[in-house]
C-alpha cells in the first residue's frame, strides 16, 4: 500500500508539474500578447473614437496576432482588405526560447512526463483560441504550439539521456563523419545569419528615412501607440532577415504577385504602408549584384576554415562527404525558414510575399556546399602533401608507385610473412 501510494504521489507530482509548464509555456506569452494589444487600443481611443476597439474587440485581435506567429491568420471584416498570414516569427522565436527554459526548469525524466507537457500545452492553446475571433483562421496555432512544444521537450528528453532508446541506439550508429558534418552545419549557419544581419544593417542605413516617414504615418500620436507599432514590426525582424538571406543568397524574395527583389534585379510595385517595408531596395546592384552570392561560398569556407582540425583528422572522402551532407542541413534549414517567412499582407496579388523557396535552397546547398568541400580538400594534410610531392608510397595508387618502391613493399611482405610462419 505504501509502494502504490508513494507512485501515486509521484504521478500525481509530476502530473502538477507537467500541467504549470504547459500554461506558464503558452499562456504566459498569449497574456502578454493580449494585455499589449487592448494597451494600444485604449490609447488609440484617445486619439481617435472612431477607431476604438471595445475590451472584447480588442482581446479578439490579440488572440489573432497572438496565432499569427504560430501558423494562424488574421482576417479583416472588410473583403477588400485581404487576409494577413505573414508569420511574426520574432513570436515564434520568444515562443521557443520561453518553452526551452519552463522545459528545462521542469527536467521531464520520462517520455511520458514530455507527452503530459506537450499535451497542456496544446489545452492552453486551445482555451487561447476559443477567446479569438469566429472562424478557423487562428487555430492553426494550435498545431504550431504543438510542433514547437513537442520538439522542444524531446531534444531536452534526449539531451538529458531519458528519451526513446531506438533514437538513442540509431544516433549512436551514425558514420564517423557525421558529427564533424553537424559542426560545419553550425559553423555555416552562424556565417549565413551573419551575413544576413550586416545586409539588414546596409539597408537599415540607406532606407531609414523611408521608414521614419512610414512610421510617422501610421503611428498617429502618443507613446503607447508608438511602441505597439515598433513591437508589432520588431516581430517581423526575424522574417526580414531570412529575405535578407535570400536576398544575398541570389535568389531574392517577392513582395507581390510579379514582383522581384534580388541583387541583380529589382522589379517593384506598390506595396503596404507597414515601415518595415521601407527597407525594400529600390534598384539593383548592376554588375556587382551578380557576384554577390560569391560572399556566401567565402564564408561557408572561413567557417571550414575554422573547423580544419576536425576535418583533417578524417580522411578526404570523408571530410567531403561532412561538408556535402553540412551543405544539405543548412539548405535545407534555410528552406523551412523561406516557407516560414512566406505569406500573404493583403488581396489580390499581396497574397504572394516571401522568398523564392526552392530557388533559395538550390543556390544554398550550391554556394555553401562549394565552400565547404573546397576548403575541406585544400586545407587537408594529404592534399598539401600531395602538393609538396612528399606523399608516402604506401597512399598512392599502383599506378603512380615506382617500380623499386612496389619491389621493396614486396619484400617487406615476404618478411613478414616469414616471421609470422
Amino acid at each position: 500500500m505504501s509502494l502504490a501510494r508513494s507512485r501515486a504521489t509521484s504521478l500525481m507530482s509530476w502530473g502538477l508539474w507537467s500541467l504549470r509548464v504547459g500554461i506558464e509555456s503558452v499562456g504566459l506569452i498569449w497574456l502578454v500578447v493580449v494585455l499589449l494589444t487592448v494597451a494600444v487600443s485604449m490609447a488609440a481611443s484617445s486619439f481617435n473614437a472612431a477607431a476604438a476597439l471595445s475590451a472584447g474587440e480588442a482581446l479578439r485581435a490579440g488572440t489573432a496576432l497572438w496565432g499569427l506567429g504560430f501558423g494562424g491568420m488574421v482576417t479583416s471584416s472588410y473583403a477588400d482588405q485581404g487576409t494577413l498570414s505573414l508569420p511574426l516569427l520574432g513570436l515564434t522565436l520568444a515562443q521557443v526560447g520561453w518553452t526551452w527554459n519552463c522545459v528545462r526548469r521542469a527536467r521531464p525524466s520520462r517520455p511520458a512526463a514530455g507527452a503530459a507537457i506537450v499535451v497542456a500545452a496544446i489545452v492552453v492553446a486551445v482555451l487561447a483560441c476559443l477567446t479569438g475571433p469566429k472562424g478557423l483562421e487562428t487555430w492553426p496555432a494550435v498545431g504550431g504550439i504543438a510542433v514547437i512544444t513537442g520538439g522542444v521537450v524531446g531534444i531536452r528528453l534526449q539531451r538529458a539521456g531519458n528519451g526513446w532508446p531506438a533514437l538513442t541506439g540509431w544516433w549512436d550508429a551514425r558514420p564517423h563523419w557525421v558529427g564533424p558534418a553537424l559542426s560545419l552545419a553550425y559553423g555555416a549557419a552562424r556565417a549565413l545569419a551573419l551575413l544576413s544581419v550586416l545586409v539588414v544593417a546596409a539597408a537599415v542605413f540607406t532606407g531609414a528615412g523611408r521608414v521614419s516617414v512610414l512610421h510617422d504615418s501610421l503611428a498617429g500620436g502618443g507613446i503607447i501607440a508608438m511602441s505597439g507599432l515598433v513591437l508589432l514590426q520588431t516581430g517581423w525582424v526575424p522574417t526580414l532577415l531570412v529575405w535578407a538571406c535570400s536576398w544575398l543568397i541570389g535568389a531574392g524574395f517577392s513582395v507581390g504577385t510579379g514582383t522581384v527583389f534580388a541583387p541583380d534585379r529589382v522589379v517593384a510595385g506598390p506595396v503596404p504602408t507597414l515601415p518595415l517595408l521601407g527597407l525594400l531596395p529600390t534598384a539593383p546592384l548592376s554588375t556587382v549584384g551578380l557576384w554577390l552570392p560569391l560572399v556566401v561560398t567565402a564564408g561557408a569556407m572561413v567557417a571550414a576554415w575554422r573547423r580544419r582540425a576536425v576535418l583533417n583528422a578524417l580522411r578526404v572522402r570523408y571530410a567531403v562527404s561532412a561538408a556535402g551532407l553540412a551543405a544539405l542541413v543548412v539548405a535545407g534549414g534555410v528552406g523551412l525558414l523561406c516557407v516560414a517567412a512566406s505569406g500573404s499582407v493583403g488581396p489580390g496579388r499581396m497574397t504572394d510575399v516571401g522568398p523564392q523557396v526552392l530557388y533559395t535552397v538550390i543556390l544554398v546547398f550550391v554556394e555553401v556546399g562549394v565552400g565547404l568541400a573546397a576548403m575541406a580538400v585544400l586545407a587537408h594534410p594529404y592534399t598539401r602533401a600531395w602538393a609538396r610531392g612528399t606523399l608516402p608510397e604506401s597512399v598512392l595508387p599502383a599506378a603512380y608507385r615506382r617500380r623499386d618502391a612496389a619491389a621493396d613493399e614486396d619484400v617487406d611482405e615476404q618478411d613478414g610473412r616469414a616471421e609470422r610462419r
